[in-house]
């Protein structure tokens, strides 16, 4: 799933409500698509997903973005 670079420019203006809506629906997506591959393997996909995504957000949070 790649987001155009449209909605990616929107999303860095975005609130934190809208940020994990979109957030929330590709984790959805990324694990219907994992379970569709092989039973389990769409936990897999959504713990690997989430830990990367927070520790994105984590150094973002200590950088002081904005």
């Amino acid at each position: 799933m790649r987001l155009p670079p449209s909605l990616l420019q929107r999303l860095r203006d975005a609130s934190w409500p809208v940020v994990a809506l979109v957030v929330a629906l590709f984790l959805g997506v990324q694990f219907f698509r994992g379970e569709a591959v092989a039973p389990g393997f769409g936990w897999v996909l959504l713990l690997f997903f989430g830990m990367t995504l927070g520790f994105v957000a984590l150094a973002g949070w200590t950088a002081g973005g904005e």
